[in-house]
């Protein structure tokens, strides 16, 4: 009778739905305070806190790793992480990311000179000229990355660029408000060149990861918070204004 109920009941996990078979899959965490950031041991921060709900919502669990954003962009391609969370998307990352909007805004890309630069910046021509610095493996807007960047001087972090920019090693430093123009805006000289665009926030599931089973369940999820405005409270929660929506 024992064995009976074995067998039935491993027939029964068999056949049940995969989103109703609890999982825990990964997800990386990096330092982007208030969005997200690791602290003791623990990944928090207003897009940990929505994507920790949706998955338990949908029965599932997530375990947090703190890594940078290249090992992130690495493991994704493997499929030995599952999640990427809070980042934009282009063309180099289409064929390893299945793509979930959670919103958008206008991101003001701004150029900060070194001191040795004395003529300003007022187009991307006069920009292609010049030594660029900038961080390797981001994103910045889809005009800039029209430009070479073997022509670039690219960094693991923004802090490095820093003493670049000071001691004139880079004529210009990109940046925006989401990546680091803090470190910059008191320091530099900021460039007439300013490039506008509606920049998407997403977060991704590997296409060679195991979560890519949920896919779908996690993007309908995610669309009910959007439309409903449930997002809104985990942004509002850390005093942040809530991304814009569109769902045209």
């Amino acid at each position: 009778m024992k064995k009976s109920k074995q067998v039935w009941l491993f027939f029964l996990l068999m056949f049940l739905p995969l989103n109703l078979v609890a999982e825990s899959y990964t997800s990386h965490c990096r330092n982007h305070p208030p969005e997200l950031f690791f602290d003791d041991g623990k990944c928090l921060g207003v897009i940990p806190e929505l994507v920790d709900d949706i998955f338990r919502e949908l029965g599932h669990e997530i375990t947090w790793l703190e890594a940078p954003w290249g090992r992130s962009y690495r493991e994704a391609k493997k499929g030995t992480v599952d999640i990427l969370i809070r980042h934009s998307m282009n063309p180099s990352r289409e064929p390893f990311l299945r793509a979930i909007p959670y919103g958008y805004n206008i991101r003001n890309l701004a150029f900060y000179m070194s001191p040795t630069l004395s003529a300003d910046i007022t187009s991307y021509a006069d920009l292609a000229k010049l030594n660029v610095g900038a961080v390797r493996g981001a994103y910045y807007s889809p005009h800039f990355s029209n430009l070479d960047p073997l022509a670039m001087t690219l960094v693991g972090q923004s802090e490095q660029l820093l003493a670049m920019l000071e001691r004139g090693r880079v004529d210009v430093v990109v940046t925006s408000e989401t990546q680091w123009e803090g470190l910059f805006k008191s320091r530099f000289k900021k460039a007439t060149l300013v490039d506008s665009f509606e920049n998407v926030y997403y977060i991704s599931i590997a296409k060679n990861a195991k979560a890519n089973a949920i896919y779908d369940d996690v993007a309908r999820t995610m669309l009910e918070y959007r439309k409903s405005g449930k997002i809104n409270r985990y942004f509002e929660k850390y005093g942040i204004t809530p991304p814009l929506q569109n769902f045209d």
